[in-house]
């Protein structure tokens, strides 16, 4: 027998597959009842990872779509992104150790260490690693792990655990896929939130990256709730009701203008 959770994982993947799903088509593929299917759905939806439709479920709107490499990522936004990581870069002070994760933003805040002195950078992304590689001041590590093509990243379960067990930093730069009041912070790949959850247990404090397009936009997998962010950069002051939240939350936002 199928556990209730599990059952609920399988369903988000089918979704994510098939783009849609119908009621009859899961409660054949599980074989359990309509009611049982519906409140699975009911569940799925409240945490903000499918969309509930007539008779079904289809996925909800994305911030970013996952396929897309990190080439055409880091083009997209550009001038947002470079802004963003110029921003978050003044944050960095000489003698610190910062996290940067796999994301095209991110990358322009490694773009913007340059000529920095005693700072050391650990990464599970190889355009970083490349971009700083250079740089007499910059101390570059990276986590290894298993290389995503598509990412130029490392994940799994190496990189991981030595993220955790092995290091420590005073800041972590991430970026997401979309941000929504009610469900909190999201990106596109497990794997890649998981190298993220491990940055952020190990680091002093987080820095998120996220230009205005992501707000009120989901994703899968849930990454963290806001309670995990100190500082929010974006590129447009948040509206008041977003604001209320981010000061309620004790949460800094930074506009990058």
């Amino acid at each position: 027998m199928v556990l209730p959770a599990e059952r609920r994982q399988r369903i988000v993947g089918l979704v994510r597959e098939r783009h849609s799903v119908t009621c009859v088509e899961l409660c054949e593929h599980f074989d359990v009842s309509p009611g049982t299917i519906r409140k699975d759905l009911e569940t799925l939806e409240e945490r903000g990872v499918l969309k509930r439709t007539y008779g079904g479920a289809v996925l909800p709107e994305r911030a970013e779509d996952k396929s897309v490499c990190i080439s055409e990522r880091e083009v997209t936004n550009q001038v947002v992104k470079d802004r963003i990581g110029a921003l978050a870069a003044g944050l960095v002070a000489d003698g610190e150790t910062i996290f940067i994760d796999a994301s095209s933003t991110s990358l322009f805040v490694a773009k913007h260490l340059k000529a920095r002195k005693d700072i050391t950078v650990i990464t599970n992304a190889e355009r970083v690693v490349l971009e700083l590689c250079d740089e007499e001041g910059v101390r570059v590590i990276c986590t290894g792990g298993a290389l995503r093509k598509k990412n130029l990243s490392y994940v799994g379960e190496t990189a991981e655990k030595l993220i955790r067990t092995g290091f420590y930093a005073d800041k972590v730069f991430f970026s997401c896929c979309g941000i929504s009041q009610k469900f909190g912070i999201f990106d596109a790949v497990e794997a890649e939130a998981n190298i993220k959850k491990a940055m952020f247990a190990s680091s002093k404090q987080t820095v998120l990256l996220c230009d205005s397009s992501k707000f009120e936009k989901l994703g899968f997998p849930k990454l963290a709730d806001f309670e995990a962010v100190q500082t929010i950069i974006t590129d447009r002051p948040p509206d008041a009701a977003w604001r209320q939240m981010f000061e309620k939350l004790h949460i800094d936002v930074l506009i990058a203008e």
